[in-house]
């Protein structure tokens, strides 16, 4: 093709297209951007993920509230453990003492009643 030469295309065509506009199947076929494409769902609007972000925090705050309830009675079960564990070790302490004392007696008791034994009697 040289320069004087243009392509050829009928002038009734086009002005009869834009007279009608475009055809649907030419309207399918223009470019779109990616994010025009169709989802096979709705995106939820601006508002209603704010009340799923809402029901959601809601949701997790009485999660959280029973889970301090557990807690709590966790943290008293254990402070009985403590104080139970704490008295049981102070009467063992007493009760060993006790043994001490009545051994000490009993081996005093004893070394007196062999020097009896061995002892002349006068």
């Amino acid at each position: 093709m040289n320069k004087q030469e243009t392509p050829s295309t009928p002038k009734s065509d086009t002005t009869q297209s834009q007279a009608q506009g475009p055809a649907p199947s030419q309207a399918k076929a223009e470019p779109r951007a990616p994010w025009d494409l169709p989802l096979p769902f709705t995106l939820p609007t601006p508002e209603a993920f704010s009340q799923m972000v809402r029901d959601q925090i809601a949701r997790t705050q009485g999660l959280m509230d029973e889970l301090a309830v557990y807690e709590g009675v966790a943290m008293q079960r254990a402070r009985t453990a403590v104080n139970d564990l704490a008295k049981l070790t102070s009467d063992s302490i007493g009760y060993v003492a006790q043994l001490s004392a009545e051994w000490r007696k009993l081996a005093i008791d004893a070394g007196r009643r062999a020097t009896d034994v061995f002892a002349p009697r006068s």
